[in-house]
C-alpha cells in the first residue's frame, strides 16, 4: 500500500522565506559598502592625495637688504679668522723648518751625518765601547 505523508503542522507549512532573502540582500549590500569604504580609505585616498597635490605656497618675501650691523659683524669675524689662519700657517712653516734641520742620534752625535768625524768629547756608543762583547 501507499504510504501517506505524515501530517504537517500548520505553523511549519506557512513559514515564508522572504525575510531570509531580504536579510541576505541587505546584509550583502552592507558588506559590499563596508568593503568599498574601507578600500577607499586605505588605498584610493592616500594615492590620490599624493598624486594630486596642491601647489606649494609662495615663498615669503625677501628682506629689503642686508643689515649693516650683520655685515660689519661678519667682516670682523672674517678678519679674525684670517689672523688665526696666518698664525697657524706660520706655525706650520716653523715646524717644517725644524723637520729639515739636522737631528742628533747615537750613531751621529753631531747630527750632520758626517762619517768619521765624531766629536772629541762624544761618548762612544754602547756597541763600540771597548771590552763589550756583542
Amino acid at each position: 500500500m501507499a504510504d501517506a505523508p505524515p501530517p504537517v503542522d500548520s505553523s511549519e507549512r506557512a513559514r515564508p522565506r522572504w525575510p531570509l532573502i531580504l536579510g541576505g540582500l541587505v546584509g550583502g549590500a552592507l558588506l559590499i559598502g563596508a568593503g568599498l569604504a574601507l578600500g577607499w580609505y586605505l588605498f584610493y585616498r592616500p594615492i590620490v592625495n599624493v598624486a594630486v597635490q596642491l601647489p606649494a605656497p609662495p615663498p615669503p618675501p625677501a628682506p629689503p637688504g642686508p643689515d649693516e650691523k650683520e655685515v660689519k659683524a661678519l667682516q670682523d669675524q672674517i678678519d679674525k679668522q684670517k689672523v688665526a689662519n696666518k698664525q697657524i700657517e706660520d706655525q706650520i712653516a716653523v715646524l717644517k723648518d725644524r723637520l729639515r734641520a739636522d737631528v742628533c742620534t747615537m750613531k751621529d752625535p753631531l747630527g750632520k751625518d758626517s762619517p768619521g768625524k765624531a766629536a772629541p768629547n762624544a761618548t762612544p756608543s754602547p756597541e763600540a765601547a771597548p771590552g763589550r762583547k756583542t
